[in-house]
């Protein structure tokens, strides 16, 4: 492969990541015949396919996949270099790639947003998605680092906790049932629920199993933001994240007094074992550390 450089794989793991040759050529600001004679030279440096289309979508080959890894440790060191060779110099630059669950959305942004004033030169990649597409994204070591309430259970992760998760019963502003309770007090009412696999549904799931109790009338809407309106407009009650309630407006929702609430656990911060921590992941991460 003597043949191989660094452009062919940056324009290999942009089109991966960003699931079309059109919108790498965007990204990359390169005509989409340019991208396309990249990805046609590089599949016959591999001498295989690197795509296959499925559903209309292109999905990495097994020899797709070994050169996306490539690409991932062959660029990443390329970054890793660039920004030492400049904090030698004093100057601090650095691509942070975080991914975060669709909860933690609420809980990030006012992570970042200091971090970002103190650290004005490093370029920060972050991506929303719901958990499957998280763990995804993580099976294919995409970012530097990943954040979830419930991490996967994985020898090859370091997950670090670093700010507590609070999850409460909310009701509609006029609610006039059971208060000062239990849960099984609820269990008759409707219950609006994330979907199955999310990580505040986990977190559900554990501590209802762990009871005993079963939702005898649920519905599921995967979107806090919907869940948190349903509730609003009395369609039911809920159990969400308390970061999911941060802006919204006072008297909009009821919290209400359940024994046992609020559940308590903490988000992480998920890093891959394998994966060298860039100086811009590592200065994050010890920005998560710092947070009250």
């Amino acid at each position: 492969m003597q043949s191989l450089t660094f452009r062919l794989l940056e324009v290999f793991q942009s089109i991966v990541d960003h699931g079309s040759i059109t919108a790498a050529s965007s990204a990359l600001s390169l005509s989409q015949p340019t991208v396309s004679l990249q990805l046609k030279k590089l599949s016959g440096i591999a001498g295989m396919p690197l795509f296959e289309q499925t559903y209309g979508q292109l999905k990495m080959t097994e020899a797709g996949e070994a050169v996306y890894q490539c690409a991932q440790e062959v660029l990443g060191s390329q970054s890793r270099l660039e920004s030492q060779i400049h904090a030698l110099k004093g100057v601090e630059i650095g691509t942070l790639k975080l991914a975060v669950v669709t909860t933690a959305k609420y809980v990030i942004p006012p992570i970042l947003s200091p971090f970002c004033r103190q650290h004005p030169n490093i370029e920060v990649r972050f991506t929303v998605g719901n958990r499957a597409d998280i763990i995804e994204r993580m099976r294919h070591n995409r970012d530097d680092v990943y954040i979830f309430s419930q991490p996967p259970q994985d020898d090859n992760l370091i997950c670090t906790p670093f700010l507590q998760n609070k999850l409460v019963v909310i009701a509609p502003p006029d609610y006039d049932g059971p208060d000062n309770c239990d849960l099984k007090d609820l269990i008759n009412h409707k219950f609006l629920l994330r979907e199955y696999g999310s990580g505040t549904r986990r977190a559900i799931q554990d501590y209802t199993d762990n009871k005993g109790l079963v939702f005898r009338n649920s519905m599921i809407i995967e979107s806090n933001e919907a869940i948190r309106l349903a509730v609003t407009s009395g369609l039911g009650l809920a159990i969400l994240s308390e970061h999911t309630l941060a802006h919204t407006p006072p008297d909009s929702v009821r919290i209400l007094n359940i024994n046992d609430f609020p559940l308590v656990n903490h988000w992480q911060a998920v890093t891959v074992k394998h994966r060298q921590i860039s100086l811009a992941a590592q200065a994050f991460q010890k920005a998560l550390l710092n947070v009250e």
